[in-house]
């Protein structure tokens, strides 16, 4: 009776271990990235467009599906319960996504405000401010999420508030604060005894800030980018002093000193694939630089485009390999039917599939066109005159050396030529919808730059009315977005000429 006791146990436990090793198995055929995959691509996405703050509710509930998925897998519940939660995740995030899309044009001003403040360290200088901004940007999201746009219009009108406090708040304790302390350790160092114009230039940049911010309460942009260069310039000047105080005192010929400058270009020089020569002076190797990192970024532009399109014909392959499959399953059915009659329901899946095809044929001729077209607007422009890209099916033309006198939107015979090379683009693409974008850089206050960028692009939207008969008013229209979706560094005077500029965007109608 022992004997049996004992090799009904040993069996009960062959058994248990080896259920478990099967439980173990399907775990480890499936590795975790494998079975997250898609949800994470879907998280990613959702990070992206910011949709924890601009979709709050729908994200939460997304993280929540994962979190648990997450629990399930490590705690081996089985995949089908963790399937079945990352499905649940990934159709919130998606939902989290589709709306962000709406509320970053409801919330434009917000997110500015928001940028801002970050660019100045409100996250870090600010954090108390920050932290009840963000939770007012939060609540408003919410509240667009019911549906509710006017609580939803009152709690981000607040945000832009806490948003404006917390970043003058950081200029002053971040930038201030600290370029003081720099220029008080510069002139105990005696800076200006070797670096004086730069110590000088550091000091009048502090004053200047310190007198926009008393004067100009509502534009935090020009005074924190004098904040940020008046940090930097007292930095420079106390380097600048160092540097000069070493060569004095290791008694270097200029020679030396002009040869330790070159050294940097040369190594740069070098990464790029060519050799500096200074037999001119910088300006030879400083120009091939600069050539060969313009060259750089329009390869850059072009790749992008290019995997734009590539991204529509994958996504085409991948909606006809499931038109496939349906097809082939219904075939497999029909066969295994053939026997016995064939059913009307049978008849139905096989017209459907065929519509499929036909639609699925009809998408892929209408993106063979567009990118037929999209070539020869491409190559209506220059590299100097536009950059021209696509957006899903939209044609974008970004007018980069499109320039209105500063704070007036009359248009300069200066660029009658470009606009004429738009009317081309437009008439590539007859009877589409066209869209004209007007922005500005970020100086000047909120207010002011989203109506002069309005006038903007009033004015050549009805420059292009008024020489295109057949261009009829229904198939234009004109929005101006102020300093909003900025393309470059508003602190730089190149970068600020940039998102100066007119979009023009073709919607296509073939």
């Amino acid at each position: 009776m022992k004997n049996l006791l004992q090799t009904t146990t040993k069996i009960a436990i062959v058994f248990f271990m080896a259920a478990l090793l099967v439980g173990n198995n399907a775990y480890a055929q499936q590795s975790k990235s494998a079975v997250f995959k898609h949800a994470d691509e879907a998280m990613q996405s959702a990070k992206v467009m910011k949709a924890d703050l601009l979709a709050p509710s729908e994200y939460s509930k997304a993280l929540d599906y994962y979190q648990d998925a997450e629990k399930d897998f490590d705690n081996k519940k089985g995949i089908e319960k963790v399937e079945k939660n990352l499905t649940e995740a990934v159709i919130y995030f998606n939902r989290s996504i589709d709306f962000s899309y709406s509320a970053r044009i409801v919330f434009a001003n917000s997110l500015n405000a928001r940028e801002d403040a970050l660019s100045a360290g409100a996250d870090f200088f600010a954090k108390d401010l920050w932290l009840k901004a963000e939770d007012q940007f939060i609540e408003a999201s919410k509240q667009l999420e019911k549906g509710d746009r006017d609580d939803s219009y009152k709690e981000s009108v607040e945000a832009i508030e806490i948003y404006r406090q917390a970043e003058l708040s950081a200029i002053k304790t971040n930038l201030l604060t600290e370029t003081r302390k720099l220029i008080e350790k510069a002139d105990e160092m005696d800076v200006d005894d070797k670096a004086p114009k730069t110590l000088e230039k550091a000091k009048s940049l502090l004053s200047e800030t310190e007198k926009e911010l008393e004067t100009n309460r509502y534009d935090m942009d020009y005074p924190r980018i004098l904040a940020k260069q008046a940090k930097y310039e007292a930095k420079h000047a106390i380097f600048l002093y160092t540097t000069i105080k070493k060569i004095e005192d290791n008694k270097l010929e200029f020679e030396d000193v002009i040869l330790n400058l070159e050294k940097p270009v040369i190594n740069i020089a070098e990464e790029v694939g060519f050799v500096a020569e200074f037999d001119e002076g910088f300006d030879k190797p400083e120009n091939k630089i600069i050539n060969y990192v313009s060259d750089l970024q329009m390869k850059n532009n072009m790749l992008m485009m290019k995997n734009s399109q590539q991204q529509n014909l994958i996504g085409h392959l991948e909606a006809n390999i499931e038109v496939l499959k349906k097809e082939r399953n219904a075939l497999n059915y029909e066969f295994q039917s053939v026997i016995s009659k064939r059913t009307a329901d049978n008849k139905a899946k096989m017209q459907a599939i065929e519509a499929e095809k036909a639609e699925l044929a009809k998408k892929i001729d209408y993106q063979t066109k567009i990118n037929e077209k999209f070539e020869v607007v491409n190559n209506i422009f220059n590299n100097s005159e536009a950059m021209v890209f696509r957006s899903g099916d939209h044609v974008i033309i970004r007018m980069h050396s499109f320039a209105f006198e500063i704070g007036k939107s009359e248009i300069k015979p200066a660029n009658f030529d470009l606009l004429t090379k738009v009317q081309t683009a437009i008439k590539t693409f007859p009877k589409s919808q066209v869209i004209v974008e007007g922005y500005t850089d970020s100086f000047g206050s909120d207010s002011l730059n989203l109506v002069l960028s309005q006038e903007r692009s009033d004015a050549v939207t009805e420059y292009l009315m008024a020489n295109m008969p057949e261009l009829k008013f229904t198939n234009i229209s004109s929005v101006g977005f102020g300093e909003n979706n900025p393309i470059a560094n508003n602190e730089t005077k190149e970068g600020r000429k940039q998102n100066r500029r007119i979009d023009i965007i073709i919607k296509p109608t073939l």
